[in-house]
């Protein structure tokens, strides 16, 4: 005798449904959060030991923090989270969350999302403690820094007149304050992906040594041939326009507050930080959107290849 359908309790009718989304995210939420729970401990303390000594900078009559030599800090915090997301789970073998009944490539994106959620609550702690301690040290709510621009392309070996440099107010405005979120953003996502996509991370860590060396070797070559002279500066070149070039690594993380300024000597003998530009938060913003979107592209590759193949 079969059992009418109205009368099936609900569990048993709904005993072949995937789970829902918002229930995926919740569990992989939890499970995030115990996994950086030793990563949370450790940032801690070294907020709390880097609070003591800024502290007592302030308290002897030093010099106050400067927010944007704190901007790389969250693309950082972003680039070294995936380690802990993923450390303790298989990202290729049969891992216990790969075992739930949720295509593979799913539990992936939701694993990488609650991560970034937990890195954005790390991140606003991180903007709130750095504006405490702004504030406390008698500095403005919205930073404020005083350049010296250059007017002119001077050799960074030679000494450099003070008429060749102007003084420029820069107050960047509200917006400076997103610049630790969408770097930390960029950053965790194409660390994410490249933690998705490599079976053998090691690998990756020879290869890029390896990398290296070749281009060291190729720079050296090209030193003492004239004719693939070309070869001693291409490795360099490439990698200055990677990190420090218009769109860059330091547009995104920094808006350019960290390439752009270099220190020189004055023809008086002392030492002055210099600024070959003044910072435009217009490049920061297409460079956000074109590592965000080559960041999302690259997940969206990598946690395809953990997809379900399966067939019911």
């Amino acid at each position: 005798m079969m059992t009418a359908p109205a009368f099936q309790t609900a569990a048993r009718r709904t005993r072949g449904t995937p789970p829902r989304l918002r229930a995926v995210l919740r569990e992989q939420l939890r499970a995030t959060g115990l996994a950086l729970r030793g990563a949370a401990l450790a940032a801690a303390a070294l907020a709390a030991l880097a609070t003591i000594v800024i502290a007592g900078q302030i308290a002897s009559g030093g010099a106050g923090v400067n927010f944007f030599s704190w901007l790389s800090v969250p693309g950082l915090m972003g680039a070294l989270l995936p380690i802990a997301v993923w450390g303790g789970d298989g990202r290729a073998g049969p891992g216990f969350l790969w075992t739930l009944p949720v295509d593979r490539r799913r539990h992936a994106l939701t694993r990488v999302l609650a991560g970034w959620v937990w890195l954005m609550g790390g991140v606003a702690l991180f903007s709130l403690w750095i504006l405490a301690l702004t504030l406390a040290s008698g500095g403005p709510a919205l930073p404020v820094e005083t350049l010296h621009v250059l007017t002119a392309q001077v050799p960074a070996s030679a000494r450099l007149d003070a008429a060749a440099l102007r003084t420029v107010v820069w107050a960047p405005g509200p917006l400076i304050w997103a610049v630790p979120f969408t770097g930390a953003t960029a950053a965790y996502l194409l660390a994410s992906a490249l933690a998705l996509a490599s079976r053998h991370p090691l690998r990756w860590v020879i290869g890029i040594v390896l990398a290296n060396l070749f281009a060291s070797i190729a720079s050296e070559v090209g030193s003492t041939h004239p004719r693939v002279g070309w070869l001693a500066d291409a490795p360099a070149r490439a990698l200055q326009s990677l990190v420090e070039g218009r769109y860059g690594l330091d547009t995104l993380l920094t808006a350019r507050a960290a390439s752009l300024d270099n220190t020189m000597t004055m023809l008086s003998g002392e030492s002055r930080v210099v600024w070959s530009a003044v910072p435009e938060l217009g490049h920061w913003g297409t460079a956000t959107l074109l590592w965000t979107g080559a960041s999302l592209l690259a997940l969206w590759a990598a946690a395809s290849r953990h997809r379900e193949r399966r067939r019911a």
